[in-house]
């Protein structure tokens, strides 16, 4: 199908996410559609506040000569697109019962500020698992005619029934067993709504007690791309002596929700390249799973 460039009013998002509450499949006839954003120009100031929203105040972000803006600002880009995508009326995506599976990123190129990035997402498949359907997207971000960022998004709409699959995160759990302990970090009781803002992702299961128990968590959770660029950035800090721009590219699976005040820790299976990752919860039971990075 062609590609389509729309914006999504707040209304609209209410209406389709309304209307959809009740929808228990994926319009598999979607694969295909295309949707390109409007040019995008990053300020020095919102690609700032990001990376202050993740706790990366890493100082080649405030250098005020040729500042590098953070990789995972990529997914502030591409925010709009993907939501476009989700809330498509055609789509049948009912979104409480939507969680993120799996997000990868490659990073071609650095992202700088100062000019027009045009982001798309194209949905790739519809899924059947046992847990219910998975909808890939792939997503992008272009300068000029270059492409500089890349990705897949995973979607998990869950089925009505629950699945008898095996557990995602069993096997992860295994390989950190023999893995090395290399950071840790928590998600403070705030970070939710400061990277909401950041992000200008204000899906309310982050923010509002309410639809975060309609969507089936005790409590509001943190973003699932908050998690990863926090463990990203430390993954940075760590093998890439704080050069952002030595990310070439990161995969997660989204395996377990997170809640403010959690404590996390990342072990790194050692002499694996891509280097292998896991982020475990205070429990030991992985929340970030089949992680996976690589450097330049």
């Amino acid at each position: 199908m062609s590609p389509a460039s729309t914006n999504v009013s707040t209304w609209k998002k209410v209406s389709v996410a309304l209307r959809n509450v009740l929808s228990t499949r994926l319009n598999e006839s979607m694969v295909g559609v295309t949707i390109t954003g409007q040019p995008f120009r990053i300020g020095h100031g919102d690609a700032l506040a990001y990376a202050l929203a993740v706790d990366d105040a890493n100082p080649v972000y405030f250098r005020k000569e040729q500042p590098i803006v953070s990789p995972f600002f990529a997914s502030r880009i591409l925010k709009d697109v993907l939501e476009q995508i989700l809330l498509h009326p055609d789509l049948g995506l009912n979104v409480l019962r939507m969680v993120h599976a799996e997000q990868s990123l490659r990073f071609i190129q650095p992202l700088a500020g100062g000019e027009d990035l045009i982001p798309s997402a194209r949905i790739a498949a519809v899924r059947t698992v046992s847990a219910g359907q998975i909808l890939d997207v792939e997503a992008s971000i272009e300068r000029g005619s270059e492409r500089i960022v890349e990705g897949v998004c995973s979607m998990l709409v869950k089925g009505r029934k629950k699945g008898k699959g095996k557990k995602t995160g069993q096997g992860p759990a295994e390989e950190a067993r023999e893995s090395d302990l290399v950071a840790t970090f928590s998600i403070a009781p705030g970070q939710p709504k400061r990277y909401a803002a950041a992000s200008r992702d204000y899906n309310p299961i982050h923010t509002v007690p309410v639809v975060a128990r309609l969507a089936g968590f005790k409590r509001p959770i943190a973003h699932g791309l908050c998690v990863m660029a926090m463990a990203g950035t430390r993954l940075v800090s760590h093998f890439a002596g704080g050069d952002p721009t030595r990310l070439e590219s990161i995969k997660v699976r989204f395996a377990r929700p997170v809640y403010p005040g959690e404590q996390l820790s990342i072990k790194v299976a050692p002499g694996t390249d891509p280097l292998r990752f896991v982020v475990l919860n205070e429990k030991g039971i992985p929340v970030l799973s089949a992680g996976q990075a690589t450097f330049r």
